[in-house]
């Protein structure tokens, strides 16, 4: 029988307090003597299973959130951005709008270093347009006479080298700013 790291303690503390599982079985899944897991447990004050309801509230919370996403895509785009915005002024309100804006920010860096190709961080780019509706107010309509598209049309020919992909972190930058190009609502 072998000595644990830190982090396997760690671990091990983690499965008896969250998992609930028993000092034997945590004894042999680590491949040490019960009665060291036992002697650890007792100077740490573990407590078996004690994290269990927070993780069956976890839970719970999160099968709540994705049914609630499920019935927002259903709802016209007007409406799912006024929502979003009502809900983002009631957790500003309670304060936790921060936090979630931390946490979603921390999020979105780590699935740009994950990122392997532009099309990668253009869905990240339109997952942040979608999850947070535009600040500014609504574009004024123009009207666009036949002539107008032909010329536009014939300039977007004529420029048909396509920019560089943006690196993973100009991404995360332009991502968070809002201001990825080819993202225009």
């Amino acid at each position: 029988m072998g000595r644990l790291t830190a982090s396997q303690w760690e671990q091990a503390r983690a499965d008896y307090e969250v998992r609930g599982i028993s000092l034997g079985d945590v004894a042999r899944t680590y491949g040490v003597a019960t009665s060291s897991v036992s002697r650890r447990a007792r100077a740490e004050g573990w407590t078996q299973g004690r994290l269990q309801d927070l993780a069956a509230r976890k839970v719970a919370a999160v099968k709540e959130m994705a049914e609630v996403e499920t019935q927002t895509q259903d709802l016209p785009l007007r409406i799912r951005h006024t929502l979003q915005s009502v809900v983002e002024e009631r957790l500003q309100a309670e304060g936790m709008l921060a936090s979630l804006d931390v946490a979603l920010a921390a999020k979105a860096i780590t699935l740009a270093h994950q990122a392997t190709s532009a099309a990668d961080i253009e869905t990240l780019s339109r997952a942040r347009k979608n999850l947070a509706p535009a600040q500014q107010a609504p574009a004024q309509q123009t009207t666009v006479t036949v002539n107008q598209q032909a010329q536009a049309g014939a300039a977007a020919e004529a420029v048909s080298i396509p920019p560089a992909p943006p690196t993973p972190e100009g991404a995360v930058r332009a991502v968070l700013r809002g201001a990825l190009e080819g993202d225009e609502a």
